[in-house]
């Protein structure tokens, strides 16, 4: 049995992608308001979104942990993929965005 059936782990695979898309949202509602110019920055409101993403994926994991352990290392990986895929779109449109 080779060690990363796609069959076997690709709804967990996919399940993390859309999770670590979803923990995204909480750190582009705190950068996108600044990014427009319609707030301005705040410390508070970045750690707030950080630790909000954080917890989104965290406890994520420990659900998939405690409910299919087999497919941790696969959910994870979605997880990780989700999250930077959006962070690289945003970094992506920092960089094309002209004032």
């Amino acid at each position: 049995m080779p060690a990363f059936d796609l069959v076997q782990h690709g709804p967990a695979l996919a399940v993390g992608v859309l999770l670590g898309l979803f923990a995204s949202v909480p750190l582009l509602l705190a950068v996108v308001p600044v990014l427009r110019r319609v707030s301005g920055a705040s410390m508070v409101k970045g750690m707030v979104g950080v630790g909000a993403s954080f917890v989104i994926l965290f406890v994520g994991v420990v659900v998939v942990h405690l409910l299919s352990p087999g497919a941790l290392v696969a959910f994870v990986a979605g997880e990780l993929v989700g999250f930077f895929v959006c962070w690289i779109g945003v970094a992506i449109a920092v960089i094309a965005k002209t004032d």
